[in-house]
């Protein structure tokens, strides 16, 4: 039996052979690795010195030299002088290469020219530039020096990514990819991205099967069978795997990516990207990830890393201190209600799951008596509930029992705008039930969410998954402001969940 390939008996006991595409020694893997996170700081302080080295250059250019198309040569003077410019350069430049993706290892290894990076950014820049001195005034210096110092900058931000890419690929750090899905699919993919994988910089280190598949046989040109998906975390560590592939076929496909991203959880290097269908790509908005002429939709694995995410987390507490002030008159006179019509505690405090999994206290204005689930345990409300109390039903109805979990916004455990979060009893049977269930708990919890404003009342769990995914993987600061604003439509018209 050749190397990488399977017999059906084998593959019913679970057994797999590990074959490792394009040889790598676990020294230069923890090198590269350390290569890559000492190349990021680097630079960053890189492009802070390029800011001031553009700009100074460009002044100097412009002084000593007469450029074609200008005026007589700038005094030196000028140069000297404070320039609220530079501060704005000096502050912009490093977030607008971020967001483009000048800071990633991963793109900084592909073929596709960090130029274009540069380009935007500084683009970018001489916007904020022109918007500053337009509402502040005449600009007191020649606008030749910001084409130069752009012309510049640009040069030093590609000079420094091709020598970063010369580094990470000298020290043998190309991609490792391993692809995942049927055999028919995954061997076309193969055979693609096969012909010419060193000059993208990747290295095909092999396949991974849904479980219960049983593999092709590893011919000439095929693809090595590392193993079955329920051992990708051992795999993918064990052959220092950094960017899955998802191949999927036609029929469950949903099935899989869960699969896929349940057996990698922890696996902190490991990226997740599927081949999309033509449907997909009517529809979908492509992630800026390609691998030769295969597009690919990234699978953010934390989107709270993006900078969208960051913002909104300040923001959570500046807004919630504000609603909480208003708020206040309002929940103390509710409180006193509760205390008048119903035997009890006014706070009701419950378990629920918060970002990670991991469970927290919520808290909400008691709605239903004291003793509602002394009896029969945790069980889901419902309309007509007879639990709850007659002020209950008004608290309800209108949202107000909510409104104490803006101290769970200023505790850090909950967002204003999120997936709504679920107790813990519920939230284990339907992470069971219903894949990509777990994705919820990539970002905190809200106190409203897509799902609130968009489904109703009884829109099932596996519905409302569909609306917080959708929130969470193409979440802005105005779709947030939009949900608010729906938010009070539905406390008016009391619909929604």
């Amino acid at each position: 039996m050749r190397a990488g390939e399977l017999t059906a008996d084998r593959v019913a006991r679970g057994d797999d052979v590990f074959a490792r595409g394009g040889g790598s020694s676990p020294s230069r893997w923890l090198g590269v690795r350390s290569l890559a996170r000492r190349i990021v700081p680097a630079l960053v302080a890189y492009d802070l010195v390029a800011v001031a080295l553009a700009y100074g250059l460009a002044f100097t250019a412009r002084a000593s030299l007469q450029i074609p198309l200008t005026a007589a040569a700038l005094p030196q003077d000028v140069a000297w002088q404070p320039h609220a410019a530079l501060l704005l350069l000096l502050a912009t430049q490093v977030p607008l290469l971020y967001v483009l993706g000048l800071y990633d290892a991963h793109l900084l290894r592909e073929r596709v020219s960090p130029l274009l990076g540069g380009v935007a950014a500084v683009a970018g820049q001489l916007l904020l530039v022109t918007a500053w001195y337009f509402f502040r005034g005449e600009i007191a210096f020649p606008r030749s020096v910001l084409l130069l110092y752009a012309g510049v900058n640009v040069a030093l931000i590609g000079a420094s990514r091709a020598a970063a890419r010369r580094l990470l690929r000298g020290a043998g750090a190309t991609l490792r990819v391993a692809l995942v899905g049927p055999p028919a699919e995954v061997a076309e993919l193969h055979a693609q991205l096969a012909t010419d994988a060193e000059r993208n910089g990747i290295t095909l280190v092999g396949a991974l099967r849904p479980a219960g598949v049983l593999p092709t046989s590893s011919a000439a040109g095929a693809p090595y069978w590392l193993g079955a998906t329920r051992d990708l975390a051992r795999i993918a560590e064990e052959n220092e795997i950094e960017q899955l592939i998802v191949v999927p076929g036609a029929a469950g496909k949903d099935e899989l990516l869960d699969s896929v991203l349940r057996a990698s959880e922890g696996v902190a290097h490991l990226r997740v990207a599927v081949v999309p269908s033509v449907y997909e790509l009517r529809v979908g908005r492509l992630a800026s990830l390609r691998i030769d002429d295969v597009p690919l939709i990234e699978v953010v694995r934390d989107p709270v890393d993006e900078i969208g995410f960051r913002v909104k987390a300040v923001l959570d507490y500046a807004v919630a201190t504000v609603l909480l002030a208003v708020a206040l008159p309002v929940c103390l006179l509710a409180a006193l209600v509760i205390r008048l019509r119903s035997p009890g505690p006014v706070l009701y405090r419950q378990r629920r799951v918060g970002r990670g999994g991991r469970e927290f206290i919520v808290y909400k204005l008691r709605t239903m008596r004291d003793d509602a689930e002394s009896v029969t345990g945790p069980v889901l409300a419902r309309d007509g509930d007879s639990r709850v109390t007659g002020p209950g039903r008004f608290l309800r109805a209108t949202r107000i029992d909510e409104l104490p979990q803006l101290l769970n916004v200023l505790n850090g455990t909950m967002s204003l705008i999120g997936p709504r979060p679920e107790r813990p009893e519920f939230a284990d049977l339907l992470a069971r039930e219903i894949p990509g269930y777990r994705e919820r708990w990539l970002v905190k919890p809200g106190l409203s969410g897509l799902a609130q404003v968009r489904g109703e009342y009884h829109t099932s769990p596996a519905h409302k998954l569909k609306y917080d995914l959708a929130y969470i993987h193409n979440h802005t600061l105005l779709l947030d402001v939009r949900i608010l604003l729906e938010t009070l439509k539905t406390l008016v018209t009391r619909r929604g969940v």
